[in-house]
């Protein structure tokens, strides 16, 4: 699965040649394609993790021995890590030529996360915010830094200053002009210092709200600079101890997912047996947290999965805004055009992940460095599926869907001759056939019905085609079931399945036209839906149709064609038989050109007044499909060929299934549960944290390198 660009996943497929990606698709039903040489089912894939801040892990610390970076980086890709900054905090010059000349030095077979410079968080920082940094390793005066650090631009990639010291700005000026990302941190500047800071060149703010002057409302200092600011990258760290969630939730709203890259600021503790373990010269103990001899936090055991589902649980951050905190904004900030994205041209650094973010699998440059095994004896947490059912005005369709395929569809009869109560009958009886025959665990059903409905009550208020007036079809399907069931109309869950996983991929608003035996159309915006006034089928803008002005419904409706077929013939006839017919049959022709005139008509009204991205056609016309579209496209575009371009027009990505895989969306699988936003999430019941400042206090926010 891929993150679609709005939010949710879709099924699709990454092409991989040598290190880089060459193509990256999403895959189409039907589709003819090759079997893949690794399938990862409904597991979602992402850009590859883009840890900033590593100071030591696995039981190495990277400033007390520098060569450690290469081993920790062999283990980070169990973490989904494909790229990382080594970490040399506050130490004197031999070390960081030491770490220098380590990072230069790649290790022969190195298969691991990639190293992409180090990060230099020290010596110029300030005394008074240096949390388990040495004093005694602090320098006053920045400048003397530039020459050293400038001849060493090969190997640092980032630097953290603290803009109030000496020579700070000409440092910063340098080390941008050098290529080398500035941070600043470990500071009580002023929001003015600060934000003269960020116009001499550097970009970033080091692990927002630690290790600074606190928020105050009469100075909001180089935290609220960086909040501010339209372009500075804000790293945090996301372990529920650094930063609460409500602090997590402020910096995501101020700043929003584009301007933050998550960091662990792991230590050596992180994946390591609880104890005692170096942070440079500093000996932390770990356990629950990595705090020094005197209490302050001195790094973190945090990784960057778990960084994420804090996110997640904190904002409600969709699968998009993670890829973006965790890879896109990290490679942005370092200027490194080959990753951070799943896109061609781009290097094939990949994490496969479960539904809590844990890796599945980790890709670097295009070789598996990871891949999670099954414990002997452990149980598999089933996968979560839905039944989808589509409602038709002939026939119902229902399958199983995981979110990336689905499953083989069964068919039942409908039609206005069955009583409403038989046909729901039946729908429970095949959802209870593909219950009991589903190797994964289904959570809901999802039922797509046509005509007017009340969604919330789950009634078919009217559906002409089938006869119905005031059916209750959660009570007519969900006796006995023991399943949630949602039921909603037709057309808007076609519509959602393209959206969602199809043809509408990356576009901003799609017109999805249902062509069956009605014919409806709903514009699918980023802010909601919109079809017709009255929510009526055969609506489409309430654009008339025709000399007579017509609705759409009668002239242009695959019923509507076999109906006017039979009185101009007396014959009765399918659209597809119709179509085949249309060269050597006059009233065939007729018919035919009648139809594609009232719905090119009627499309050209829509895009004029909706100004959709896309066009896509659904519905029953699947199976005429690739036809219909080769008559429509140039009418359309001489319906509007004064007055603007005609968007793509394109075929539903799940053909005639559409429906099934938006009811199966609409029933449960549109969002993991756990990655619901929770709304409560950090708040103490009954009154302020124990933490909350009292009246007279200072709050003074924990120190960490």
């Amino acid at each position: 699965m891929l993150p679609n660009g709005r939010g949710g996943l879709c099924r699709g497929r990454i092409i991989i040649a040598g290190d880089r990606i060459s193509e990256v698709a999403v895959h189409a039903a039907g589709e003819d394609t090759k079997v893949p040489d690794l399938d990862f089912g409904t597991h979602v894939a992402l850009p590859g993790f883009i840890d900033l801040q590593i100071n030591g892990a696995f039981g190495h610390d990277v400033t007390v021995d520098p060569p450690a970076m290469w081993r920790i980086g062999a283990e980070l890709p169990r973490h989904g890590v494909t790229a990382f900054a080594p970490t040399i905090i506050t130490s004197p010059p031999p070390r960081r030529r030491a770490a220098y000349e380590a990072a230069r030095t790649r290790p022969a077979g190195y298969c691991g996360a990639e190293p992409l410079g180090l990060h230099l968080e020290g010596p110029a920082l300030a005394a008074a915010h240096a949390g388990a940094h040495p004093p005694a390793g602090l320098l006053d005066d920045a400048g003397g830094l530039a020459d050293e650090l400038t001849a060493a631009a090969d190997v640092v990639a980032l630097v953290t200053v603290a803009p109030e010291l000496e020579g700070s700005t000409g440092l910063i000026r340098r080390l941008a002009r050098a290529g080398i990302a500035v941070s600043l941190g470990h500071s009580g500047a002023t929001a003015a210092v600060a934000s003269a800071a960020l116009e001499a060149g550097a970009t970033a703010i080091t692990h927002l709200f630690n290790g600074m002057a606190p928020l105050h409302h009469r100075e909001v200092g180089i935290a609220g600079a960086g909040l501010l600011h339209p372009s500075a990258w804000l790293s945090l760290i996301a372990d529920g101890d650094h930063l609460s969630d409500e602090a997590l939730a402020l910096a995501w709203k101020l700043a929003g997912p584009r301007r933050i890259c998550l960091v662990t600021d792991a230590m050596a503790g992180m994946g390591a047996p609880p104890g005692v373990h170096p942070l440079g010269a500093v000996q932390v103990r770990c356990g629950r947290t990595a705090r020094d001899a005197a209490g302050g936090l001195a790094g973190s055991l945090l990784s960057m999965p778990a960084a994420a589902r804090r996110v997640r649980r904190a904002t409600g951050a969709t699968w998009d805004e993670l890829a973006l905190v965790t890879s896109t904004n990290p490679a942005a900030l370092l200027g490194d055009a080959g990753r951070g994205l799943l896109a061609a041209g781009r290097r094939a650094d990949i994490a496969v992940v479960d539904a809590e973010l844990d890796p599945i699998a980790t890709i670097v440059g295009g070789a598996v460095t990871y891949r999670r095994r099954e414990q002997a004896g452990a149980a598999r947490r089933p996968a979560r599926s839905v039944v989808g059912v589509d409602i038709g005005g002939s026939s119902f369709k229902a399958a199983v869907f995981d979110g990336a395929r689905l499953g083989p569809v069964q068919r039942r009869a409908t039609g206005s001759e069955r009583p409403a109560a038989e046909v729901l009958a039946e729908v429970r009886g095949v959802i209870e056939d593909l219950v009991g025959s589903s190797i994964a665990e289904v959570v809901g059903v999802g039922i797509a019905c046509p005509g007017i409905l009340d969604s919330a009550t789950g009634t078919v208020v009217e559906a002409t085609n089938l006869g119905w007036r005031n059916v209750d079809v959660i009570a007519g399907v969900g006796r006995d079931l023991a399943l949630p069931l949602a039921v909603e109309h037709d057309v808007y869950l076609g519509a959602l399945a393209e959206w969602e996983t199809g043809a509408g991929v990356g576009a901003d608003s799609m017109l999805y036209v249902s062509v069956g035996t009605g014919v409806a159309a709903r514009l699918f915006t980023p802010a909601g839906t919109y079809r017709g006034r009255l929510e009526l089928a055969g609506e489409m803008g309430f654009v008339p149709v025709g000399a007579a002005g017509a609705p759409l419904e009668s002239v242009a409706s695959a019923g509507a064609m076999s109906e006017a077929y039979r009185s101009l013939t007396g014959r009765g006839a399918t659209v597809e038989e119709i179509i085949a017919a249309r060269e050597d049959d006059t009233p065939a022709a007729a018919v035919w050109s009648a139809g594609i005139e009232a719905l090119a008509t009627g499309i050209a009204g829509a895009i004029c007044l909706q100004d959709p991205e896309i066009v896509v056609m659904g519905g029953g016309v699947s199976a005429a499909g690739r036809v219909l579209l080769d008559a429509l496209r140039p009418r359309l575009a001489a319906l509007l060929a004064e007055l603007r371009d005609l968007p793509p027009v394109t075929l539903a990505a799940h053909g005639t299934d559409s429906g099934i895989v938006g009811a199966a969306l609409h029933g449960g699988l549109r969002r993991p549960a756990s990655s619901r936003r929770d709304t409560s999430a950090g708040r103490s019941p009954g009154g302020p944290s124990p933490g909350a400042d009292r009246p007279g206090d200072t709050a003074r926010p924990e120190e960490e390198p």
